[in-house]
């Protein structure tokens, strides 16, 4: 009698905890803090790695796209394939699991997989690089989100996107969507293979869609993100992006009971702006710890809120960083900005930072740190690595004492 009567309160319990919740308590505390992007290696980004750009000699080749249309195509295979091998190794996957990094988002353009209607794109040895990569974080027991991070059409005009361009198309020509479905479930099935001992948490559907500057796309997207859950929620967690709209603006969209183990995931920086790089130190601590409170709610109430990219920039002086051959809104170079400052010692490697900027970025991380850990799920920091750009480089900025080796040692209660 008292074996069924516990049977019968376990099966009330889990009766009255939205399925949703279970894998908030599996990852719940340690799992989600320690998160790094693998940013630039899948997907070419001209500031990740502005020498393979600069080695092609051509200033019109921009992004992934211009790559392979202005470029006899062995050459820029070769050079893709040789980033694939030199750029990160299986020992940079061991260093992010010596830093005690538990979990990589790895980006991944839909050129990966497919490449299709005389589209420029080098295929290369991609796809077969991704499978390697997660075996490694298998081996070492990282958890890994797979990201798409381009899809056809471009979703935001941005070189991440694999085309820098004025005319985002990915939702204006349905063909493109169904063909992004096609690269989800091919994503899904691979990855959720026995062979890689469920190591992959969740599929980001779509990175960063500009639904905030192209508010004619959210229709198409909602109805992406719903057919989407169609597809991957059958066999793990799903993460969609808030399209720069805020979390709110996502209430009550695939939540439960309706929908299931649903990532918010948002993207902040500080640098993308005149009015960001024109902020004091305190107003910038502001902005940050306002989103505390805000994720934790939205958390709370209706997805796990995770900061999937964000950084330690104040500037926006890395090379490239708004596009190859275009400047920096921090000292004016950038097309219609006004000079905020000079550029000098704000990137770079850091080896001529001084003490006071080196100290601005520590509380850059200890602000952060206690914004997104302690009001969503966690975060993914912005990115693994780069060649030229230490601000933005999670090894090189442990290197320079700026991040600790404990991610977890940071100066708490700073947001309050």
């Amino acid at each position: 009698m008292k074996i069924q009567l516990c049977i019968s309160a376990l099966l009330a319990l889990v009766a009255a905890k939205p399925l949703q919740r279970r894998y908030g308590d599996l990852i719940r505390g340690k799992l989600t803090r320690e998160q790094v992007n693998i940013g630039g290696l899948l997907v070419l980004e001209p500031w990740i790695t502005p020498s393979i750009f600069d080695n092609t000699g051509n200033p019109a080749i921009v992004d992934e796209w211009t790559f392979g249309q202005y470029q006899d195509h062995s050459q820029a295979e070769a050079a893709i394939n040789n980033h694939l091998e030199t750029f990160m190794t299986q020992d940079d996957f061991q260093q992010i699991k010596n830093a005690g990094l538990t979990h990589v988002r790895i980006p991944v353009g839909y050129w990966a997989l497919e490449v299709q209607g005389g589209e420029p794109y080098i295929m290369a040895n991609r796809f077969a690089k991704l499978q390697q990569i997660v075996g490694w974080c298998r081996d070492l027991d990282l958890k890994v989100w797979i990201d798409l991070h381009g899809a056809p059409g471009s979703q935001n005009g941005l070189d991440n996107s694999g085309i820098r361009t004025d005319n985002v198309l990915w939702h204006t020509d349905q063909n493109n969507v169904e063909r992004s479905y096609n690269y989800i479930q091919i994503l899904t099935d691979e990855f959720t293979k026995p062979t890689y001992g469920g190591i992959v948490e969740a599929i980001e559907l779509l990175n960063e869609p500009q639904a905030s500057s192209h508010p004619e796309m959210l229709p198409t997207l909602k109805s992406f993100y719903q057919n989407g859950y169609n597809i991957v929620s059958k066999k793990t967690a799903m993460a969609i992006h808030d399209a720069f709209l805020g979390p709110e603006q996502w209430n009550g969209f695939l939540t439960s009971p309706q929908a299931e183990n649903v990532y918010l995931d948002t993207h902040k920086y500080q640098v993308f702006s005149d009015q960001q790089l024109q902020q004091t130190d305190d107003q910038r601590r502001g902005a940050i710890c306002a989103y505390k409170g805000q994720f934790a709610e939205h958390t709370a109430n209706q997805h796990w809120v995770i900061t999937g990219e964000w950084t330690l920039a104040t500037t926006d002086c890395a090379k490239y960083l708004n596009g190859r051959g275009i400047g920096a809104r921090y000292d004016g170079s950038y097309s219609g900005s006004s000079y905020i400052g000079s550029c000098q010692g704000k990137s770079g490697n850091g080896d001529d930072w001084s003490e006071d900027y080196k100290n601005q970025l520590r509380d850059m991380w200890n602000t952060q740190i206690d914004a997104f850990e302690n009001g969503g799920r966690g975060y993914y920091f912005w990115t693994w690595k780069n060649e030229v750009a230490a601000d933005w480089s999670y090894k090189r900025l442990m290197e320079l004492g700026i991040i600790p080796q404990d991610a977890n040692a940071y100066q708490h209660g700073i947001c309050g």
